[in-house]
């Protein structure tokens, strides 16, 4: 029997070969089903080390001992990616070792198989150093500099998609908002999720507000203004979630080619530093899935430690998409029509 399915561009999994893998595995393999994705299992083994020489004469005296070290590391790597590719049955699935250091490797193969998703694990570990995120590890290397969105999967425990989907959004009210927003909507479609949380972070403290609203209260007094004798904190607060919601609103609308389908919108905003409300919000409201745009401050391809909800990144349970930029295309993810063999002919049908 065949039938018309939608298959979306290729996924691309990077692996450790070690006992964390199952995390990045399941939540891979659990987009490649949904999304009808051919599904790219890689592994980057370190380039063979090569030192300065004088004309043709190769200085270290090691050459041939490093030469066969590395060709057994890349065997016993093949002989590990083979025997977890072997293992998967449900998807659409090939395994390649990588010759390079690990970020450039997984990024020159995703741009050669026009892939449309990169998956990485990124360590728990991590949350206690305080340096950029750029030179942090291989997945938040991938996610500053990939041109295509980049999912971090904590390594520590796997995402439970057995659980009906929520995804939570982080806009930003800029472009990078806007792209990611893109993204979220057409990924909400596809995975058929419950719930996609519409979220931005006013960059204020309470503190803030008290002074700017005494200002305003002086200059009442002094009759620059005209007089609001209900203005308080907690009505300035309401009128700015109220307006702030309805731009969400609004740029939702505009972001979506089509409906949510079932999935239910909710709009909120918060008070206080983004990175800090963001990760409350994904407390309050557990979430699998978790959006934002690339935010950078001078480059680029570059995002900042302060500029992005760094701790959420790395909840547990929590998968982080890194959306590139602008540039990046709702329809990312999305390949063409094609017609297939259904499972019952050519794919055994077990679950994750």
């Amino acid at each position: 029997m065949q039938t018309h399915v939608h298959v979306s561009r290729p996924i691309v999994a990077a692996l450790l070969l070690d006992s964390s893998d199952q995390s990045i595995l399941s939540t891979a393999r659990f987009l490649s089903k949904k999304l009808h994705a051919p599904l790219h299992l890689v592994h980057a083994v370190r380039p063979l080390f090569s030192y300065v020489g004088s004309g043709d004469i190769v200085v270290n005296p090691y050459y041939g001992y490093e030469s066969n070290f590395s060709d057994n590391e890349e065997k016993e790597a093949k002989a590990k990616l083979d025997a977890i590719r072997e293992s998967i049955d449900d998807v659409e699935v090939s395994a390649e070792v990588l010759r390079d250091f690990p970020a450039e490797a997984i990024l020159s193969f995703a741009q050669e198989r026009h892939a449309g998703l990169i998956v990485c694990g990124v360590r728990k570990e991590d949350k206690n150093r305080n340096r950029f995120l750029s030179g942090l590890s291989t997945g938040f290397a991938l996610a500053s500099d990939a041109e295509v969105p980049v999912l971090l999967v904590p390594l520590n425990k796997a995402i439970d998609f057995t659980r009906p989907l929520r995804m939570l959004i982080a806009d930003n009210l800029e472009s990078e908002g806007e792209a990611a927003l893109k993204v979220a909507i057409s990924l909400a479609n596809a995975l058929h999720a419950q719930q996609l949380t519409h979220v931005h972070v006013q960059d204020t403290t309470y503190g803030e507000i008290d002074k700017m609203i005494e200002s305003v209260r002086e200059s009442m007094l002094k009759g620059q203004i005209p007089a609001d004798p209900i203005l308080n904190r907690d009505f300035y607060i309401e009128r700015v979630r109220a307006k702030t919601c309805e731009e969400l609103q609004r740029r939702c609308h505009v972001a979506k080619s089509t409906a949510l389908n079932s999935c239910v919108y909710e709009p909120v905003v918060a008070f206080g530093h983004p990175s800090d409300e963001v990760h409350s919000e994904l407390v309050r409201n557990p979430t699998q899935i978790m959006i934002f745009g690339r935010h950078h401050l001078i480059r680029r391809k570059t995002f900042a430690l302060g500029r992005i909800p760094y701790n959420a990144m790395i909840e547990e349970g929590v998968a982080t998409l890194v959306v590139p930029d602008s540039k990046t295309e709702a329809n990312l993810f999305m390949g063409s029509y094609e017609t297939i063999k259904t499972r019952d002919d050519n794919l055994r049908s077990n679950p994750l």
